[in-house]
């Protein structure tokens, strides 16, 4: 019996998780998700260097004009990890923006400047400001730190430098340079937001000294378009779009927009699948594919880096077992490898899945090994929580860290990420063309299952107060002309000052006891269920979603989806009477009385794992059965709060006859 089996087998006896190390093979936006390192320089070192000598030509040409490199590869090849790899080795030498196109062309140059904002807002390891600040600080009007200093002081005089300097081109001067300026100020974040696209308030526009808000394509193509007009001497920045699969013409688009228009300091890089691009290139012209600079394919890996890849997975495991081995990947053979990699090569993603699959069956033998159970025995057995299962609640719950913010995100984004998991929940007829004007980004209608009532929706948090009235109004045109069978409103943004046109409205048309028109105010947990099967979706389209080491397509995802009703507990669709609760909240509670009847007294907590543990089909959410034990606490005198005084997650729950 070799050594390591030994260490294998006292974890399973002492019953602990064994951690496959090949868990986490997928990857994403490089600012927010941390892929892991794979430390194998030779991997696509073509790539890399190919991407440097390109953003080294950019800064040596006397007009700094915008390159474009194409990344194409098969799914799984390693786009997404390289985007990562050059991130990290190149963010000295360039800014860095990551861009997942938004399938609205309605709205795609305002979401590729929300995301390019939001990407320079991040803080570079080893620097204490923000890429953006970076960026202001290092236009040559500014090398003369004396007269940086001066005019910082002073709006009036700050313009006026800039607008001495760039005296053509720039779109909305005045505006711009004064968003510049407040940039350097204690109104960075509200400068950042208008520069985001946020629709604030007139207040905050007030503040900025500006009139309006980027209310429009042309308008966000203008500043985008001013970033590339005065940057001439700055770091480059580096536009990359990811997972581009539906929304091929939006983007190329706007590449060939950013050359026509003779841009500089842009180096943009577009990710996609080697297929999907093949077929999307018969229908491309001549001039958009010129705009093209070079192509990159990324290729198999050999089976040497293959076995490199599997040495760094399971290093960390061998360390832990502090045992002298014979082989580096011990308790995996390279021959696995041999025997899966026709012609000596191997898709990236392929071999680390093939890792973990044969981990995996390693384990699962030893612990058919470890006691010959009884009928009797297996009862007992716990039963095991199905993979995908686990993959959700992992997603869901990096998605409860990042989303703090009933607006974090577009009104459009949030439309798309209803109208994806709408679909996913086979509901029909959505359709997008249903208010024109200002909401037709923010509005659709579908038909409700089994009723087949057409149900409109619209989702804005807008602040300012003229385009609240504007969608009041367009809400009342819906309702008198009977676009639709019923209106759901939702928002989470205030509703108007008393008194005014728009709150007015506002009131006649939604505050009525009405199932028709209903106003509905989202929770941050049904935007982090929006956004968590968004993330999946969007990765099963991209070919990148992996569950037991084996590609998920969208239609498998949501056949996953709806056997284990994972959106069943979602507010938002409980409210719109799409699904119900589940489990059902009679079987949650008399499942919480029978763990506390057994242990007496537990935490909160405890109890919260011990449901999951049992219940092993069902994702709750913590509020979920949170609810639960509060309606217990309240209805029945058996189950207590004893230290009711305490936070939440500390509560101790007592059983008492």
């Amino acid at each position: 019996m070799s050594t390591l089996e030994t260490f294998f087998r006292d974890l399973l006896e002492k019953k602990e998780v064994i951690i496959n190390p090949f868990d986490d093979i997928t990857f994403g936006n490089f600012w927010y998700e941390k892929p892991v390192t794979e430390d194998v320089n030779s991997i696509h070192q073509d790539a890399i260097i190919q991407t440097e000598k390109q953003l080294k030509l950019l800064k040596k040409d006397v007009l700094h004009l915008t390159k474009t490199l194409l990344l194409i590869g098969d799914a799984g090849c390693g786009k997404s990890n390289l985007l990562g790899r050059l991130k990290k080795q190149l963010n000295d030498e360039a800014f860095f923006v990551y861009i997942q196109p938004i399938e609205d062309y309605n709205y795609f140059w305002r979401h590729t400047l929300q995301y390019t904002i939001a990407s320079l807002m991040q803080i570079p390891e080893g620097e204490t400001n923000s890429q953006l600040r970076l960026w202001l600080k290092g236009l040559p009007v500014f090398e003369n730190q004396n007269l940086w200093q001066k005019i910082l002081g002073e709006k009036k005089a700050f313009i006026s430098h800039l607008k001495k300097s760039y005296p053509a081109g720039i779109f909305e001067n005045k505006k711009f340079f004064g968003i510049l300026y407040e940039l350097a100020t204690d109104n960075y974040d509200l400068a950042c937001e208008w520069l985001a696209g946020e629709d604030l308030d007139e207040e905050d526009l007030g503040i900025l000294g500006v009139n309006k808000s980027i209310d429009s394509e042309k308008f966000a193509r203008g500043i985008l378009n001013n970033f590339g007009r005065i940057a001439d001497a700055t770091k480059p920045i580096i536009l990359c779009f990811d997972q581009i699969e539906r929304a091929f013409s939006s983007v190329f688009n706007f590449n060939t927009t950013f050359h026509n228009e003779r841009l500089v300091n842009f180096l943009i890089i577009i990710s996609a699948v080697r297929d999907n691009w093949q077929t999307f290139k018969k229908t491309m012209i001549q001039s958009e594919l010129a705009r093209i600079n070079q192509t990159i394919t990324l290729e198999d890996i050999t089976i040497e880096e293959g076995e490199k890849l599997w040495i760094n997975r399971l290093k960390p495991l061998h360390l832990q077992c502090n045992l002298k081995l014979d082989s580096d990947i011990a308790p995996l053979h390279k021959q696995i490898l041999i025997d899966n990699a026709p012609g000596d090569r191997i898709n990236l993603r392929e071999a680390l899945n093939l890792g973990g699959g044969e981990f995996q069956k390693y384990i699962e033998n030893l612990s058919k090994k470890k006691v010959d159970t009884t009928e009797k025995d297996r009862d007992k057995v716990k039963p095991i929580k199905p993979k995908f299962l686990d993959i959700w609640k992992k997603t869901f719950t990096e998605n409860q860290e990042r989303i703090k913010s009933l607006i974090q995100f577009s009104d459009e984004e949030y439309i798309e990420m209803l109208k994806y998991c709408l679909s996913c929940l086979s509901v029909e007829n959505i359709n997008s063309k249903f208010l024109s004007g200002v909401t037709n980004t923010k509005s659709f209608t579908y038909e409700c299952p089994n009723l087949k009532e057409k149900i409109g929706i619209i989702w804005s948090n807008n602040r300012n107060g003229k385009s609240f009235c504007t969608l009041m109004e367009v809400s009342e045109f819906a309702i008198k002309n009977n676009l639709c069978k019923k209106l759901i409103f939702i928002r989470s943004a205030g509703v108007g000052k008393k008194g005014t046109k728009a709150f007015d409205l506002y009131n006649d048309l939604f505050k009525p006891l009405s199932d028709k028109y209903k106003h509905y105010k989202p929770t941050i947990e049904d935007l982090q269920y929006l956004k968590t099967y968004h993330k999946l979706a969007k990765d099963a389209l991209a070919g990148e979603l992996i569950i037991e080491f084996k590609t998920v397509t969208l239609p498998k995802l949501n056949q996953l989806m709806r056997d284990y009703q994972i959106l069943n507990n979602c507010n938002l669709f409980v409210n719109f009477k799409i699904v119900k609760f589940a489990p059902d909240l009679g079987i949650l509670k008399q499942t919480i009385v029978s763990i506390i009847k057994d242990k007496s007294i537990m935490k909160i907590q405890d109890l919260y794992l011990e449901v999951n543990n049992i219940l092993t089909n069902y994702f709750i959410p913590k509020y979920y059965c949170n609810s639960a034990i509060y309606s217990l606490c309240k209805t029945t005198s058996f189950i207590k709060i004893k230290n009711p005084k305490d936070a939440p997650d500390n509560y101790i729950l007592e059983y008492k006859i």
